[in-house]
């Protein structure tokens, strides 16, 4: 039987790919059987799993309810459509034992994606926390684009827009993709492309307005020979055009950049800026950006229809 090497929740999981023995889901007083896709079998009580999983309830009290039930001389069985991998990662976080994540993004996916078909959602929430636990993190530069389209194939919403927010925080052009043209399908990176336009409009607007109003006053106050708030402004204006440029980094060089240019100007200050007054302008900044991220949404286009055990197309 295949599974993955059990880790506990509290530290970090294990990805090491081994399997171990048949006892962990051989429970001597397992009551049902639950066969992957590639045949596998989890001899299981049926308790633990039907008080998690509705679908599954209804699997199960459907085999048990067949005619051929009560004369089978073996446990009844469940056929289902995962793989032994994502089957024994389900339910070592189901059963009484260290729960384990697969060992790879597309793997971690399914598993994702099962718990959601299966109507999981305190497993679903639990196997998140351990995702969020993971150094390096789960979503980052390197695995946005891939988590986006794969949640996007399974219909994981809240993975494709976590993914979708981190792919904001570097640059998004045809040049920055032509690696991924082929990896990942065009509708997907057409809807990211769309979801990166409607940030930057609500952006635009946004900030546009957080000039005006939003600069804490110990920052517009700075004596500037150009106007702090013409190279801040333009600052601000950036992040619109680029959401990468929202970063604490970024900002700092370009406040570099502005006193080498003004070094000789009389009346140019903007070196002495206080720390407070940084923060102060970063923290309403964050606030504005953060609110405006959170009021764009992403499309999901393909979603479990869990009724008909079939995927629906969404806008």
């Amino acid at each position: 039987m295949s599974a993955q090497t059990a880790g506990e929740v509290s530290s970090p999981p294990s990805n090491s790919g081994e399997t171990p023995g048949n006892s962990l889901f051989d429970d001597p007083d397992a009551d049902i059987i639950l066969r992957s896709c590639d045949h596998h079998e989890f001899r299981v009580l049926k308790l633990n799993v039907i008080k998690v999983s509705p679908v599954l309830r209804e699997a199960i009290q459907s085999v048990l309810s067949s005619p051929t039930a009560s004369t089978t001389p073996s446990l009844p069985s469940v056929q289902l459509s995962e793989s032994g991998v994502t089957l024994s990662s389900l339910l070592s976080f189901i059963l009484p034992m260290p729960s384990t994540l697969p060992s790879t993004i597309e793997q971690t996916m399914l598993l994702l994606s099962a718990a959601q078909k299966y109507q999981m959602e305190f497993i679903m929430s639990s196997i998140r926390a351990v995702v969020a636990s993971q150094d390096p993190p789960f979503v980052r530069q390197g695995t946005a684009l891939r988590v986006y389209s794969l949640a996007q194939m399974h219909g994981i919403r809240q993975e494709a827009l976590h993914a979708a927010r981190t792919t904001l925080t570097f640059s998004f052009t045809l040049e920055d993709l032509e690696d991924e043209l082929g990896a990942t399908p065009l509708s997907y990176l057409h809807g990211l492309w769309e979801y990166h336009h409607r940030v930057q409009t609500y952006l635009a607007a946004d900030l546009t307005a957080f000039k005006t109003t939003g600069i804490p006053s110990e920052m517009a106050g700075q004596p500037c020979h150009y106007g702090i708030l013409t190279w801040l402004g333009e600052y601000i204006e950036s992040i619109a055009k680029c959401p990468a440029l929202f970063d604490l980094n970024e900002f700092h060089m370009f406040l570099s950049r502005h006193i080498s240019a003004s070094h000789s100007s009389y009346g140019c200050n903007c070196a002495n800026i206080p720390i407070s007054a940084i923060r102060a302008f970063w923290t309403a900044l964050t606030n504005v950006v953060h609110d405006c991220m959170t009021r764009v949404s992403i499309d999901v286009y393909e979603i479990y229809d869990i009724g008909n055990n079939q995927k629906a197309f969404i806008g």
